[in-house]
């Protein structure tokens, strides 16, 4: 079958946090193509995406909510309105047990994957709900359905993510839709060792996968692209799950 979903995003504006991340840069290059302007945002000096004016890609740590003020702040000298967010952000550097754990470590992964969400979602939402008609898609991880081995506090980071999303969804309606998904392993650089290899055996995953593949960023990213769109303009709150079959819920 080759039906294909084409969307237009003529005019509508949307931020990207985590910009520069595998997903990030799928998800522009097809909203820039659709007509889209894209502001992105990520902690590396420059953009690694198709986005080639400076004035549309800032440095910020989404960590820090004074530095996303100050992102708002110079956006707003553009454009008064925006028609979507998107929350990628999300790391986890150290494989320990949660017992094992330094707080420190688990505060860094822990806020990398859910205070960075919060801080965006709280700075920009005033420009969303000028709008009446405004989507914000944060990314979750589907391990945070599971339990999964040293992963407690990117796990416990994603899970937050989408509480939080819920119940942000039930404050901001109905001007504006809170939705998340919940990818499975995603060939980005997420899941790969520094000397190139996977942090789990692939082919124990892909047995456990019945479309016996690993996803790709766009598959993720197209399900971020309809969530924006107005073809999803009757969810708000739900979480998406994209994991080829390896979790059905």
């Amino acid at each position: 079958m080759d039906l294909k979903v084409n969307y237009s995003a003529k005019g509508y504006t949307i931020i990207i946090v985590g910009a520069n991340s595998g997903i990030g840069k799928a998800l522009i290059e097809q909203l820039l193509p659709a007509g889209a302007t894209v502001f992105g945002i990520d902690i590396q000096e420059a953009s690694e995406t198709s986005i080639t004016d400076k004035n549309l890609y800032f440095q910020a740590n989404p960590m820090d909510i004074e530095s996303m003020a100050q992102v708002k702040a110079t956006i707003e000298k553009q454009t008064s309105t925006i028609h979507g967010l998107v929350n990628l952000s999300g790391t986890i550097k150290q494989f320990k047990p949660i017992l094992e754990q330094d707080i420190n470590d688990w505060n860094e992964t822990y806020d990398i994957s859910f205070k960075s969400c919060f801080n965006a979602c709280k700075v920009f939402s005033e420009l969303l709900t000028n709008r009446g008609d405004a989507a914000i898609v944060n990314m979750a991880s589907g391990l945070a359905f599971i339990g999964k081995k040293n992963y407690g506090p990117y796990t416990a980071g994603k899970a937050s993510v989408i509480a939080f999303s819920k119940t942000l969804a039930a404050e901001l309606a109905p001007n504006v839709r809170v939705n998340t998904v919940a990818p499975g392993a995603v060939d980005t650089n997420f899941i790969y060792k520094k000397d190139g290899s996977t942090r789990f055996n692939m082919q124990t995953y892909l047995d456990m996968v019945p479309l016996k593949s690993l996803a790709k960023p766009n598959q993720i990213s197209s399900v971020v692209m309809f969530l924006l769109s107005h073809e999803a303009s009757y969810l708000t709150g739900q979480c998406l799950h994209v994991n080829g079959g390896a979790g059905m819920h």
